[in-house]
């Protein structure tokens, strides 16, 4: 079972996410990976979380990718983290982010990622989706 998730999510990891509209099938799978996730099942939390990013949702490309980080529900992949931090970036997800800027050792590029956080969280309300 766990190689199959790992399968099914390595594939949802090549897709161009950012390119993605995630319409009511990204807003359905991201209820499930909640659900899931309340529920202590990370593995399947973790598929539909990919189901939800690969439809362009910033907020499940930003949980997925923390998953990713801490190896819940999944193996720990800080390669593919990163790319699904920058693709919620694409979107200007502040949580992505202030993400990234905690995860950089360059104090000048942490800031910039930091600085980015706070314009986009002041737009936030602004942004339509």
């Amino acid at each position: 079972m766990k190689r199959l998730l790992a399968a099914a999510l390595a594939a949802l990891l090549v897709v161009q996410p950012a390119l993605a509209q995630h319409g009511e099938e990204g807003d359905l799978a991201l209820r499930r990976a909640m659900t899931y996730r309340d529920n202590g099942n990370p593995g399947l939390a973790a598929h539909w979380l990919g189901v939800a990013a690969a439809r362009g949702m910033p907020e499940a490309m930003f949980l997925l990718a923390n998953m990713l980080l801490e190896g819940d529900g999944v193996p720990k992949d800080e390669a593919a983290a990163r790319r699904w931090l920058a693709a919620a970036t694409e979107q200007d997800y502040p949580e992505a982010w202030q993400q990234l800027g905690m995860m950089e050792k360059d104090p000048e590029k942490a800031g910039q990622y930091f600085r980015r956080a706070a314009h986009a969280l002041t737009h936030r309300g602004e942004l339509k989706r």
